[in-house]
């Protein structure tokens, strides 16, 4: 009687343990199976939502302003449409351009002029060819040209600046800066890539190089009674940027099923 009640436990353990055994093989293929329905949805063609930031480092190009450094720090929520391996873009980004002190020679000596920024919101649109790598294609690599049109600016502190400056004899000048001409259009080139993450998503990786077909800021500045002196502002340079890729379709799936 002990030995049968003793199998009998036995037997017991051992069907729970089987069981076990099973359901974590069933869930473990149905996590598989819900990860791969992702990947799926994720490789469709369809919208997608593209949250981003970034830099851009740029050098002033005048002679009287060599070395001068033009920062960007820009961010923003971009809208997209993927069709197989091509991808357009628009949105909406905040562009933050500080530049650096403007040197300027006066009377044989060179005079600190207070740098020039501004914050610009920004309507990007972008157009992107990217191919898929590896065996998994979980990496799609490739370029992308973007146009910028800055819509509105909260640069006033900017526009016109006016104080003194003192001479190496000690005599005070009045000076003024004044922005006589704007150009909202700036431009980007380069290279992505998109690497997938969590099955579901993208992490969108690029480097570029901004370029303008003009001055994006002009100003003039004048000194005492002498002639205007021109300052080009462009907003140029190489620049990085750091974003996400969520296909709106995994995503509509995902609350579907909480619902």
């Amino acid at each position: 009687m002990k030995r049968l009640i003793i199998c009998i436990c036995l037997l017991s353990i051992s069907f729970a343990s089987f069981t076990q055994v099973q359901t974590n093989a069933l869930k473990k293929a149905k996590r598989l199976t819900k990860g791969e329905n992702y990947k799926s949805l994720s490789d469709e063609n369809g919208y997608y939502v593209l949250p981003f930031f970034g830099m851009r480092y740029g050098v002033n190009q005048d002679s009287q302003l060599s070395g001068n450094e033009d920062l960007s720090l820009y961010y923003g929520l971009g809208f997209g449409f993927r069709k197989d391996n091509l991808s357009l873009e628009s949105g909406l980004s905040f562009f933050h351009h500080d530049s650096s002190p403007l040197y300027l020679e006066v009377y044989g000596r060179f005079l600190d002029v207070s740098g020039a920024g501004s914050t610009n919101l920004v309507l990007p649109f972008t157009f992107r060819y990217d191919i898929p790598t590896g065996a998994e294609q979980n990496i799609r690599i490739g370029a992308f040209l973007n146009a910028n049109m800055a819509v509105f600016g909260f640069d006033k502190e900017s526009q016109n600046r006016s104080g003194q400056i003192q001479t190496s004899e000690g005599e005070l000048l009045n000076y003024k800066i004044e922005l006589i001409k704007r150009n909202p259009f700036f431009f980007k080139t380069g290279i992505h890539s998109r690497i997938r993450i969590f099955k579901s998503s993208f992490l969108n990786l690029e480097v570029g190089q901004f370029f303008t077909l003009g001055a994006n800021r002009l100003y003039e500045f004048t000194l005492a009674d002498d002639s205007p002196v021109r300052i080009a502002r462009k907003w140029e340079g190489f620049s990085w940027t750091i974003g996400g890729n969520l296909p709106l379709s995994v995503w509509e799936k995902k609350l579907r099923k909480k619902t």
